[in-house]
């Protein structure tokens, strides 16, 4: 079977085999939302959810997307859209252990006012290239997501990954959303890349200017964000140290008027977010470390997480704190396995004005000798404030909290993966987790509505599975691997 290479650390589209094509549409006389995510310009921003192991036409790990549309009680299963090459309009051909999905982006590429969604297929064949690698743009419009165009990779080599990760951001501050892509050199002597390709982009394939960057890691992983405060996003690479195969590092770039400018080495960490924790209007960068760097022998053995405070000339170097749950006031006590910090969303789910984070640790382990659940999963939310990231009132989130569908059970790992965005457009962040084994193999979904006193609601959260979005049941399409809106 093959695996992905993720980091040590989309009205033709809806006719979908077996499924009833859904509504979608927008009033006429509406103009389209501008919201990242509102794919359909509702208003309502919508979840798209990779599945790239997933089969299509018999051929295995082909993979697919599906998109569940929001409304204003959340993303509505009925509502949903599953898309893969072989969907109508979208380029190529579903082929086995193409992974269509293994990484998924939002933004309005074209400027029409609707999303897009970029998809990165990383083992696509290109000519006689294995693992070539290509990106997807998958059209928004008022009937949601339809036809897409193939982003140019400018330099197709077997074993380039082109698409292994993908940011998309306006990190030139013109006010043209780029694309930030990572790709291999070359196979046999590997370098990595990250290339910036500038928009606007158009349906015919045109794009802006194209630049290369190396970052100094191996399996870059890209994350956006607004650091120190301009117009311009920022970018924070994670991704492995050349000279050590199983430590992992991050490297800040600042955005500028001609590309991205690589300014400092931040610290050991596999995964990244970027938000505003203490509404200074700097973006802060949270770091997660959910296997202890060997370099670093006084790290419990649960994971840690980083946070860098930004300033108005990017990341401070001073102000840094580290947190485990072993920290005073953050829930638990860090264990082995435990992977604190695997997954990171950054939003303001209480309404605050503060960005709020919420932490991964799928390795959660419950109970005892005579009930023990392994690997079941928990997330931890902690407030921000005007003196930073806070561990006061924190939550502890697991499948036997109040309000939170379903129950703790072994192997689920809940909190693999983590989406923060207002999808029912109540001014609060929404959180969207997935439990990556839920019924094992198949994997689940919940969504977590944001709430002012208990940062998530207790009488409205919700679960869906991937069978409510039309892909099969208990069959592995690791679902959820990745998480857009």
């Amino acid at each position: 079977m093959k695996h992905s290479l993720r980091g040590t650390t989309a009205l033709a589209c809806l006719l979908v085999a077996g499924l009833t094509p859904v509504v979608l549409s927008t009033p006429a006389s509406a103009a389209p939302s501008g919201l990242q995510g509102d794919f359909n310009g509702d208003g309502y921003r919508d979840v798209a959810v990779a599945a790239p192991a997933a089969t299509v036409n018999g051929k295995s790990w082909a993979g697919q997307v599906a998109v569940v549309y929001g409304t204003a009680s959340g993303p509505n299963p009925a509502k949903h859209q599953l898309i893969s090459q072989n969907t109508a309009g979208i380029p190529d051909d579903a082929e086995r252990n193409d992974q269509f999905g293994d990484q998924i982006a939002t933004a309005d590429l074209n400027r029409d006012g609707y999303s897009d969604l970029v998809v990165g297929t990383p083992h696509e064949k290109v000519g006689s290239a294995q693992d070539a690698g290509t990106v997807t743009i998958v059209w928004g419009s008022r009937n949601g997501l339809s036809g897409g165009t193939t982003v140019k990779n400018p330099q197709t080599l077997y074993g380039s990954y082109f698409g292994l990760s993908i940011a998309a951001a306006d990190f030139t501050g013109d006010g043209k959303p780029d694309l930030a892509i990572s790709a291999q050199s070359d196979a046999r002597t590997p370098a990595w890349r990250i290339r910036l390709i500038r928009g606007p982009f158009a349906k015919s394939g045109t794009t802006g200017k194209v630049s290369s960057y190396s970052p100094g890691v191996d399996k870059p992983v890209l994350t956006a964000g607004r650091v120190s405060g301009d117009t311009k996003a920022d970018l924070v690479v994670t991704g492995l140290r050349p000279d050590h195969d199983q430590l992992a590092t991050a490297v800040y770039y600042r955005g500028a008027p001609d590309g991205i400018s690589k300014a400092a080495t931040l610290r050991s960490a596999a995964t990244a977010a970027i938000g505003d924790l203490n509404k200074d209007g700097f973006g802060d960068i949270v770091l997660g470390n959910p296997e202890d760097p060997a370099d670093e022998p006084s790290a419990s053995t649960g994971g840690k997480i980083h946070i860098i405070y930004g300033t108005s000339s990017g990341p401070s170097a001073t102000r840094r704190v580290s947190l485990s749950q072993n920290t005073a006031g953050v829930p638990d006590s860090s264990e082995y396995g435990d992977r604190f910090g695997q997954a990171l969303a950054i939003g303001d789910f209480d309404k605050d004005g503060y960005g709020d984070l919420a932490v991964g640790a799928p390795g959660e382990t419950f109970g005892d000798d005579s009930d023990y659940r392994a690997s079941a999963g928990a997330i931890t939310l902690l407030r921000g404030s005007a003196a930073g990231l806070s561990t006061t009132r924190p939550v502890f989130l697991t499948q036997d909290s109040p309000g939170v569908p379903d129950t703790v059970e072994t192997g689920d790992r809940f909190g693999q993966t983590l989406l923060a965005s207002d999808v029912n457009h109540d001014g609060h962040a929404d959180l969207t987790a997935v439990a990556a084994q839920e019924n094992d193999p198949e994997g689940a979904a919940w969504f977590l509505p944001g709430a002012s006193s208990t940062l998530y609601s207790t009488t409205a959260s919700t679960t869906f599975t991937p069978a409510r979005l039309g892909l099969p049941s208990r069959t592995y399409t690791e679902f959820g691997a990745g998480l857009a809106g």
